[in-house]
């Protein structure tokens, strides 16, 4: 009678393991959509069974065994940092994109071909007082579009520095989200096996993944501390170390650590380093380009006209262009205050000619800055711009194909299969029937082994 008994009570131990192996895969099936859900397996564990020594056998739970891969999740991380960073530097580079117009007629090479036809119109008539106001009114207009795109250059350096001071705090609220669930782990070391907060954890380690470049490292609490390129903490157990924007030196933005030491050079990849470059590097590059043009033109024109005479005979007193180098060269060039009639056209050795209007008009053609011509030195720049924007939507196309690849590699290895779950709950189903059928011929026999002792 005690062997019945015993099979009554692994009959119904095994009841409660199939109930909890029912449990895992109705939780699995609810959370087949969440993301970042990995799927969860009851571990079925035989008993001894040796009926000579009293050892009846059956099942016992071994646990709940958690499919999630660390290198799946190591590989989806690595290509959201590289995907952030390429799809960062494709959405900036698009906004100075328009700034540089290649139309013959339109934009800055337009208002310079303009500007020197103006010129070679001044020859055939050099005291012809509305061609000379056709000058004047060019030059303004040049003066005016070198400013038009110094002003684009300089709001895509505002808005990328707004980005940058945005996407740190981004980073250093992901920060304080995790620093909460290594909260939760230390105080309670059961929270480790908890699908959900495990969910919660790699979703936030992705998002911080595409800001910035991190080092992610597991502690045996089932915390996660976090290093910026594997040199700078940023999170340890239940702290964080947030990191902060330096936009005061007009050379460059700086991101600093909790104690104010620089760390811009320790992101690789992510958003934030692709908004770095953009701000630190990109633009004043193209800005620098754009003052050469604008001040090696400036220059060029007002040492031709110094050398001749208006259509008085006078010397001219100032130039045709003004410009203040401290506040940048492009973004200040201006039409001084020359008059029509006080255009110098013509040489001092002959008054009422056209002798400098010449000189100006074929200066256009002259290779006057690293061997191009203002327009051709223009055109180059352009279709640089052109190539970089080209290269960042080819480059953030491949990282987001290889991004998906890396994620649909993580889902065949954890992703919950609702024709598995189906199956297995089948199995689960025929095994509880089972084993409730088997508790009812248990009972039977009891029964009847109790009527026969009465």
């Amino acid at each position: 009678m005690g062997n019945l008994f015993v099979s009554l009570r692994n009959a119904a131990g095994a009841l409660k393991v199939f109930e909890r192996g029912a449990g895992v895969v109705q939780s699995n099936v609810a959370n087949a959509s969440t993301p970042g859900y990995a799927k969860q397996v009851q571990v079925l564990t035989a008993m001894p069974m040796d009926l000579d020594r009293g050892l009846p056998g059956g099942v016992a739970s071994g646990g709940t065994l958690d499919l999630r891969n660390a290198y799946a999740e190591a590989t989806v991380r690595q290509r959201a940092t590289a995907s952030g960073y390429a799809d960062e530097r494709r959405a900036q580079l698009e906004q100075l994109e328009p700034l540089y117009d290649i139309g013959k007629d339109s934009g800055l090479g337009g208002a310079i071909n303009r500007f020197f036809q103006s010129f070679a119109a001044l020859t055939v008539a050099p005291n012809d007082l509305a061609a000379r106001q056709v000058v004047l009114d060019r030059a303004d207009s040049l003066a005016r579009s070198f400013q038009s795109m110094a002003s684009g250059i300089v709001q895509a350096q505002r808005s990328a520095e707004q980005a940058l001071t945005a996407r740190v705090g981004e980073l250093n609220q992901k920060l304080e989200e995790i620093v909460a669930i290594n909260r939760i782990f230390r105080e309670d070391f059961r929270a480790q096996n908890d699908p959900g907060l495990q969910a919660r954890l790699h979703n936030l380690l992705e998002d911080v993944s595409q800001l910035a470049g991190v080092s992610v490292l597991k502690r045996e609490d089932g915390s996660v501390a976090l290093y910026l390129g594997g040199q700078t903490l940023l999170t340890s157990g239940d702290r964080t170390y947030p990191l902060t924007v330096d936009l005061s030196n007009p050379a460059g933005a700086e991101i600093r650590d909790a104690e104010g030491n620089p760390v811009a050079a320790q992101f690789s990849g992510g958003r934030i380093q692709a908004l770095l470059e953009m701000r630190n590097s990109i633009l004043p590059q193209r800005m620098a380009e754009l003052d050469e043009l604008a001040r090696t033109l400036a220059d060029d024109v007002n040492a031709l006209l110094a050398g001749g005479v208006d259509m008085d005979g006078n010397p001219p007193s100032q130039g045709l262009f003004a410009y203040n180098s401290a506040l940048g060269v492009a973004r200040t060039l201006a039409r001084t205050t020359m008059t029509a009639r006080e255009l110098p056209a013509a040489d001092p050795s002959a008054p009422g000619g056209n002798g400098v209007a010449v000189r100006v008009a074929e200066l256009a053609q002259q290779r006057r800055i690293q061997g191009y011509n203002f327009v051709q030195f223009y055109a180059v720049q352009a279709s640089g711009v052109g190539r970089q924007v080209a290269e960042a939507r080819e480059s953030a196309s491949v990282s987001r194909q290889l991004e998906l690849q890396a994620r649909q590699f993580r889902e065949e290895i954890q992703r919950v299969n609702l024709d598995e779950e189906a199956v297995m709950l089948m199995q689960f189903q025929r095994a509880y029937e089972a084993a409730a059928q088997m508790i009812r011929v248990l009972d039977e026999m009891t029964q009847t082994l109790l009527g026969l002792i009465r």
